[in-house]
Protein backbone atom coordinates (compact mmCIF):
# COMPACT_ATOMS: atom_id res chain seq x y z
CA UNK A 1 0.00 0.00 0.00
CA UNK A 2 1.54 3.63 -0.75
CA UNK A 3 1.62 6.27 1.38
CA UNK A 4 -0.59 9.73 0.00
CA UNK A 5 0.57 11.86 2.78
CA UNK A 6 0.98 15.17 1.19
CA UNK A 7 -0.82 14.54 -2.29
CA UNK A 8 -2.98 16.51 -3.71
CA UNK A 9 -6.19 15.21 -5.20
CA UNK A 10 -8.97 17.33 -7.21
CA UNK A 11 -12.55 15.92 -6.71
CA UNK A 12 -15.24 17.27 -9.59
CA UNK A 13 -18.45 17.98 -7.74
CA UNK A 14 -16.62 18.65 -4.39
CA UNK A 15 -18.86 20.68 -2.73
CA UNK A 16 -21.32 18.78 -0.58
CA UNK A 17 -22.56 14.61 -0.91
CA UNK A 18 -20.31 12.22 -1.98
CA UNK A 19 -17.67 14.25 -3.30
CA UNK A 20 -17.39 16.35 0.23
CA UNK A 21 -16.81 12.48 2.00
CA UNK A 22 -14.18 12.12 -0.81
CA UNK A 23 -13.05 15.34 0.31
CA UNK A 24 -13.26 14.52 3.75
CA UNK A 25 -11.34 10.91 4.06
CA UNK A 26 -8.78 12.29 1.48
CA UNK A 27 -7.41 14.95 3.63
CA UNK A 28 -7.78 12.00 6.79
CA UNK A 29 -5.11 10.13 4.95
CA UNK A 30 -3.27 13.52 4.56
CA UNK A 31 -4.06 14.52 0.92
CA UNK A 32 -4.60 18.13 0.27
CA UNK A 33 -7.87 18.96 -1.35
CA UNK A 34 -9.13 20.97 -5.03
CA UNK A 35 -12.84 21.43 -5.24
CA UNK A 36 -14.16 21.72 -8.45
CA UNK A 37 -17.67 22.90 -8.55
CA UNK A 38 -20.77 24.89 -9.93
CA UNK A 39 -19.36 28.22 -7.69
CA UNK A 40 -21.73 30.11 -9.55
CA UNK A 41 -24.88 28.46 -7.97
CA UNK A 42 -25.25 29.77 -4.24
CA UNK A 43 -25.71 26.75 -2.36
CA UNK A 44 -22.99 24.82 -3.60
CA UNK A 45 -21.00 28.25 -3.35
CA UNK A 46 -22.05 28.08 0.51
CA UNK A 47 -21.11 24.09 0.75
CA UNK A 48 -17.94 24.21 -1.09
CA UNK A 49 -16.99 26.56 1.43
CA UNK A 50 -17.94 24.19 4.14
CA UNK A 51 -16.40 21.61 2.89
CA UNK A 52 -13.05 23.48 2.64
CA UNK A 53 -13.28 24.44 6.27
CA UNK A 54 -13.73 21.30 7.22
CA UNK A 55 -10.77 20.15 5.40
CA UNK A 56 -8.87 22.78 6.51
CA UNK A 57 -10.15 21.76 10.25
CA UNK A 58 -8.49 18.48 9.89
CA UNK A 59 -4.61 20.00 8.88
CA UNK A 60 -4.68 19.86 5.40
CA UNK A 61 -4.75 22.94 2.43
CA UNK A 62 -8.11 23.35 -0.14
CA UNK A 63 -9.30 25.34 -2.09
CA UNK A 64 -12.35 25.76 -4.59
CA UNK A 65 -12.53 26.79 -7.90
CA UNK A 66 -15.47 27.02 -10.77
CA UNK A 67 -16.10 24.29 -12.96
CA UNK A 68 -18.35 22.95 -14.96
CA UNK A 69 -17.67 19.31 -16.20
CA UNK A 70 -19.05 19.66 -19.67
CA UNK A 71 -16.02 22.61 -20.24
CA UNK A 72 -12.65 21.83 -20.76
CA UNK A 73 -11.76 25.58 -20.33
CA UNK A 74 -13.08 24.91 -16.45
CA UNK A 75 -11.31 21.83 -16.36
CA UNK A 76 -8.18 22.77 -17.68
CA UNK A 77 -8.20 25.79 -15.19
CA UNK A 78 -9.03 23.09 -12.39
CA UNK A 79 -6.18 21.17 -13.08
CA UNK A 80 -3.46 24.13 -13.78
CA UNK A 81 -5.31 25.68 -10.31
CA UNK A 82 -3.70 22.33 -8.31
CA UNK A 83 -0.10 22.17 -9.59
CA UNK A 84 -0.28 26.45 -8.96
CA UNK A 85 -1.18 26.32 -5.31
CA UNK A 86 -0.21 23.03 -3.94
CA UNK A 87 3.07 22.44 -6.42
CA UNK A 88 1.93 19.08 -7.90
CA UNK A 89 -1.47 16.32 -8.68
CA UNK A 90 -1.67 12.91 -7.66
CA UNK A 91 -5.15 11.96 -7.50
CA UNK A 92 -8.32 12.64 -10.02
CA UNK A 93 -12.05 11.92 -8.86
CA UNK A 94 -14.37 12.62 -11.39
CA UNK A 95 -17.28 12.46 -9.10
CA UNK A 96 -19.70 15.02 -10.89
CA UNK A 97 -22.89 13.42 -11.46
CA UNK A 98 -26.63 14.35 -11.93
CA UNK A 99 -29.34 12.05 -11.41
CA UNK A 100 -33.14 12.59 -12.44
CA UNK A 101 -36.09 10.04 -12.52
CA UNK A 102 -38.42 9.95 -15.52
CA UNK A 103 -40.04 7.16 -16.87
CA UNK A 104 -39.18 5.78 -20.45
CA UNK A 105 -42.24 6.98 -22.45
CA UNK A 106 -41.05 10.63 -20.81
CA UNK A 107 -37.34 10.82 -21.10
CA UNK A 108 -36.39 13.33 -23.40
CA UNK A 109 -33.83 13.39 -25.57
CA UNK A 110 -32.71 17.01 -24.32
CA UNK A 111 -32.46 14.94 -20.77
CA UNK A 112 -30.41 12.02 -22.12
CA UNK A 113 -28.37 13.97 -23.14
CA UNK A 114 -27.84 16.39 -20.30
CA UNK A 115 -26.94 13.08 -18.46
CA UNK A 116 -24.76 11.70 -21.00
CA UNK A 117 -22.77 15.22 -21.00
CA UNK A 118 -22.33 15.40 -17.04
CA UNK A 119 -22.15 11.80 -16.13
CA UNK A 120 -19.82 10.79 -19.15
CA UNK A 121 -18.41 13.06 -21.34
CA UNK A 122 -17.51 15.21 -18.12
CA UNK A 123 -15.48 12.13 -16.61
CA UNK A 124 -13.20 11.82 -19.90
CA UNK A 125 -13.21 15.43 -19.91
CA UNK A 126 -11.68 15.58 -16.33
CA UNK A 127 -9.55 12.56 -17.02
CA UNK A 128 -8.24 13.88 -19.92
CA UNK A 129 -7.30 17.56 -18.66
CA UNK A 130 -5.89 15.34 -15.39
CA UNK A 131 -3.49 13.43 -17.97
CA UNK A 132 -0.58 16.18 -19.27
CA UNK A 133 0.23 16.40 -15.44
CA UNK A 134 -0.03 12.86 -14.44
CA UNK A 135 1.83 11.58 -17.22
CA UNK A 136 4.56 14.14 -16.56
CA UNK A 137 4.82 13.02 -13.36
CA UNK A 138 4.65 9.42 -14.42
CA UNK A 139 2.29 8.35 -11.78
CA UNK A 140 -1.04 9.02 -10.25
CA UNK A 141 -4.61 7.51 -9.55
CA UNK A 142 -8.13 8.06 -10.72
CA UNK A 143 -10.91 7.12 -8.84
CA UNK A 144 -14.31 8.05 -10.74
CA UNK A 145 -18.00 7.78 -9.65
CA UNK A 146 -20.15 5.22 -11.08
CA UNK A 147 -22.88 3.50 -9.64
CA UNK A 148 -24.50 0.10 -8.71
CA UNK A 149 -26.91 1.35 -11.01
CA UNK A 150 -24.74 0.90 -14.16
CA UNK A 151 -24.46 -2.85 -12.85
CA UNK A 152 -28.38 -3.73 -13.39
CA UNK A 153 -31.30 -1.89 -14.28
CA UNK A 154 -33.09 0.35 -12.49
CA UNK A 155 -36.66 1.24 -13.37
CA UNK A 156 -37.01 5.52 -14.43
CA UNK A 157 -33.40 5.33 -15.10
CA UNK A 158 -32.20 3.92 -18.41
CA UNK A 159 -30.51 7.38 -18.71
CA UNK A 160 -28.80 7.45 -15.82
CA UNK A 161 -27.83 3.35 -15.50
CA UNK A 162 -26.49 3.67 -19.53
CA UNK A 163 -23.99 6.78 -18.27
CA UNK A 164 -22.66 5.00 -15.69
CA UNK A 165 -21.92 1.32 -17.38
CA UNK A 166 -20.26 3.60 -19.85
CA UNK A 167 -18.27 4.84 -17.20
CA UNK A 168 -17.47 1.54 -15.87
CA UNK A 169 -16.37 0.53 -19.17
CA UNK A 170 -14.36 3.53 -19.63
CA UNK A 171 -12.49 3.11 -16.00
CA UNK A 172 -11.55 -0.53 -17.52
CA UNK A 173 -9.99 0.68 -20.89
CA UNK A 174 -8.40 3.92 -19.52
CA UNK A 175 -6.74 0.83 -16.87
CA UNK A 176 -5.29 -0.82 -19.68
CA UNK A 177 -3.79 2.02 -21.73
CA UNK A 178 -2.68 4.12 -18.84
CA UNK A 179 -1.67 1.20 -16.59
CA UNK A 180 2.20 0.98 -18.49
CA UNK A 181 2.51 4.49 -17.91
CA UNK A 182 2.47 5.02 -14.30
CA UNK A 183 -1.53 6.34 -13.96
CA UNK A 184 -4.09 3.71 -12.06
CA UNK A 185 -7.99 3.96 -13.21
CA UNK A 186 -10.45 2.58 -10.72
CA UNK A 187 -14.00 3.70 -10.02
CA UNK A 188 -16.98 3.19 -6.75
CA UNK A 189 -19.99 1.80 -7.27
CA UNK A 190 -21.93 3.74 -4.71
CA UNK A 191 -25.69 1.88 -3.49
CA UNK A 192 -28.25 4.47 -1.82
CA UNK A 193 -26.59 7.36 -0.61
CA UNK A 194 -28.49 10.73 1.28
CA UNK A 195 -27.70 12.98 -1.26
CA UNK A 196 -28.45 16.35 -3.03
CA UNK A 197 -29.57 14.07 -6.29
CA UNK A 198 -31.78 11.17 -3.84
CA UNK A 199 -33.24 14.74 -1.92
CA UNK A 200 -34.68 15.64 -5.43
CA UNK A 201 -35.66 12.38 -6.55
CA UNK A 202 -38.49 11.91 -3.54
CA UNK A 203 -39.10 15.61 -3.85
CA UNK A 204 -40.50 14.22 -7.36
CA UNK A 205 -42.77 11.51 -5.54
CA UNK A 206 -44.19 14.05 -2.42
CA UNK A 207 -41.96 12.61 -0.18
CA UNK A 208 -41.63 15.75 3.01
CA UNK A 209 -38.41 17.00 3.81
CA UNK A 210 -37.88 15.25 7.69
CA UNK A 211 -39.04 12.08 6.71
CA UNK A 212 -36.28 11.58 3.58
CA UNK A 213 -33.48 10.16 5.53
CA UNK A 214 -35.89 7.78 7.70
CA UNK A 215 -37.67 6.33 4.24
CA UNK A 216 -34.25 5.74 2.53
CA UNK A 217 -33.04 3.94 5.72
CA UNK A 218 -36.04 1.69 6.12
CA UNK A 219 -35.61 0.78 2.01
CA UNK A 220 -32.06 -0.18 2.64
CA UNK A 221 -33.00 -2.28 6.15
CA UNK A 222 -35.24 -4.09 3.89
CA UNK A 223 -33.44 -4.60 1.07
CA UNK A 224 -29.44 -5.27 1.87
CA UNK A 225 -27.62 -7.78 3.62
CA UNK A 226 -25.91 -5.23 5.84
CA UNK A 227 -29.18 -3.70 6.48
CA UNK A 228 -28.18 0.26 6.39
CA UNK A 229 -27.77 2.79 3.41
CA UNK A 230 -24.36 3.89 2.49
CA UNK A 231 -22.93 7.67 3.57
CA UNK A 232 -20.57 10.14 1.95
CA UNK A 233 -18.09 8.88 3.95
CA UNK A 234 -18.35 5.21 3.34
CA UNK A 235 -17.57 6.23 -0.44
CA UNK A 236 -14.30 8.33 0.93
CA UNK A 237 -12.51 5.26 2.26
CA UNK A 238 -13.27 3.38 -0.67
CA UNK A 239 -11.44 5.91 -2.18
CA UNK A 240 -8.76 6.54 -0.24
CA UNK A 241 -8.35 2.65 -0.60
CA UNK A 242 -7.69 2.72 -4.19
CA UNK A 243 -5.40 5.67 -3.98
CA UNK A 244 -3.38 3.04 -1.68
CA UNK A 245 -3.82 -0.07 -3.27
CA UNK A 246 -0.72 0.36 -6.06
CA UNK A 247 -1.24 -3.02 -7.57
CA UNK A 248 -5.22 -2.17 -8.06
CA UNK A 249 -6.25 -1.11 -11.12
CA UNK A 250 -9.43 -1.45 -13.57
CA UNK A 251 -11.49 -1.75 -10.75
CA UNK A 252 -14.61 -1.14 -9.59
CA UNK A 253 -15.39 -1.36 -5.95
CA UNK A 254 -19.27 -2.23 -5.03
CA UNK A 255 -20.13 -0.23 -1.92
CA UNK A 256 -23.77 -1.18 -1.62
CA UNK A 257 -23.71 -3.00 1.69
CA UNK A 258 -24.52 -5.81 -1.06
CA UNK A 259 -27.74 -4.62 -2.25
CA UNK A 260 -26.01 -5.88 -5.55
CA UNK A 261 -24.04 -9.02 -5.49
Amino acid sequence: MSDITDQVAVITGGARGIGRGIAVELARAGVDIVIGDLLSVADIAVAAAETVAEVERLGRRAIARQCDVRSEEDLGSLMTAAVDEFGRLDIVCPNAGICNLSPLTELSVEEFRRTFDINTLGMFLTVRAALPHLLEQGSGSIVATASITGLRGTTELVHYAASKAAVISMVQTMALELGPRGVRVNCILPGTVFTGISSAQMDKHGVPEEMKEQILDQVSAGTTPLGRMQTPADMGQAVVYLCQADNVTGTSINISGGAAL
